[in-house]
């Protein structure tokens, strides 16, 4: 009894404690019609005259194809609420700009957010905007190729937070415990 007591708490205690690994949205497997990327965690949608193509710059990426290369608009929802998402884009050339803005669940602004880099490839960091539904990447003033979106990794947002009460629930088990030893001797 007390070794599977004891093993019964570890397991609650690894089960509210444990780490989860960032996913990254598979988007070569998508379904694309072109206008909608469709995948298992987000939908990315195409804006007025863009069209969606997978992997341009890098292995992974999707680009929003509007007029001259990838200078368009496009939509990123996913599919629930997620933290620390990252993406890489880059292979700007001068002129090349992106806006995005970032929204909540309810569709509240979160913030914005510029690009121009004009290097090879650059990782931008989402994770300070907080909890995440969906971001509209807005490529079309770009005077260059524009930017491809790649890689682009998330966690999900804890559905189950750690209770406050998880400490009280470890000390009525281990006094549980106590008294059955102490009531064994």
């Amino acid at each position: 009894m007390f070794n599977s007591l004891k093993i019964t708490t570890f397991a609650i205690f690894m089960a509210f404690t444990g780490t989860s690994q960032a996913a990254v949205i598979d988007l070569v497997s998508a379904t694309n019609d072109g206008t909608t990327l469709t995948a298992a965690d987000a939908i990315i949608t195409a804006g007025p005259l863009t069209t969606l193509q997978v992997g341009d710059f890098v292995d992974n990426a999707v680009c929003p194809v509007g007029g001259d290369g990838c200078n368009g608009i496009m939509t990123l929802l996913f599919n629930f609420d997620v933290n620390n998402v990252s993406f890489e884009y880059g292979y700007g050339n001068p002129g090349d700009f992106a806006s995005l803005t970032i929204l909540n669940s309810v569709n509240a602004i979160l913030g914005f957010l510029n690009l121009t880099s004009t290097s090879d490839v650059v990782t931008a960091d989402l994770s300070s905007f907080g909890t995440i539904r969906s971001i509209l990447f807005n490529n079309s003033a770009s005077t260059g190729a524009g930017y491809a979106f790649g890689n682009i990794t998330y966690n999900p947002a804890s559905v189950v937070p750690l209770p406050g009460s998880l400490p009280l629930l470890l000390a009525g088990l281990g006094g549980l415990l106590f008294l059955r030893r102490r009531r064994a001797v």
